[in-house]
């Protein structure tokens, strides 16, 4: 009996053992299948995740890389009136002479006899009064006044010049041009009509006074 069982043990051991092996070997392979299903998932996601890092980090660069815009150097107003008026003169401000009329200095105005003389220093203190209040009065009202001036003229002679050329100009070229055919309608009516009578008309008249002139004296006038 005992051998009977322990036959059955053995059997029952050795025949459980194939089972046991096939079982851990299909786990195992089924435990490498998914490791290499899980490796090349996670190889793609990291290819992939590179590759958009990648991208993403070009696409930074690229935007950090743009060139710089360079900064204009400013230009203040004086210099740009100065390239505005190049050839203007500013030292001689008339040079066509239209305002000589009022360039009047300290002695234009004012002028001490040799008889009459006050103090030197009196004398020389007017003169710098006289030149200072003249110059700077002239700036502030000039200041204030120059540019609305600047713009009314500016608009006034615009005005001229716009009538002048689109309308003055125009109407006297016409005026001209109807003159011309009258002068050549005139002076033809004139030769051809007027200028016979008034020659007859003026050689009888020069007769007639001959003949008084002869009658009133007695003599003949040389022909």
């Amino acid at each position: 009996m005992a051998d009977k069982k322990t036959s059955s043990k053995t059997n029952l051991n050795e025949s459980t053992l194939p089972l046991l092996e096939s079982d851990t070997k299909g786990v195992e392979k089924d435990e490498k299948i998914e490791l290499e299903t899980k490796v090349t998932v996670e190889g793609g996601d990291a290819e992939g995740t590179e590759e958009k890092t990648e991208k993403e980090g070009k696409k930074k660069k690229e935007k950090k890389v743009k060139p710089a815009k360079e900064s204009k150097p400013r230009v203040s107003p004086l210099t740009q009136a100065k390239n505005f008026t190049v050839g203007l003169n500013v030292l001689d401000r008339d040079e066509k002479s239209i305002n000589q009329q009022v360039n009047i200095q300290f002695d234009d105005v004012l002028g001490e006899t040799d008889s009459n003389q006050g103090f030197e220093l009196v004398w020389r203190l007017t003169y710098i009064i006289f030149i200072s209040v003249k110059f700077w009065a002239y700036r502030l009202v000039a200041t204030v006044l120059a540019l609305p001036l600047a713009i009314i003229w500016a608009l006034v002679f615009a005005a001229l010049n716009v009538l002048t050329v689109w309308g003055f100009t125009p109407l006297l070229r016409v005026f001209d041009i109807l003159l011309h055919h009258v002068h050549r309608v005139w002076s033809g009516l004139v030769r051809t009509a007027l200028d016979p009578i008034f020659t007859s008309i003026g050689l009888v008249l020069a007769n007639i006074r001959q003949q008084q002139v002869v009658a009133s004296t007695g003599s003949v006038l040389p022909q």
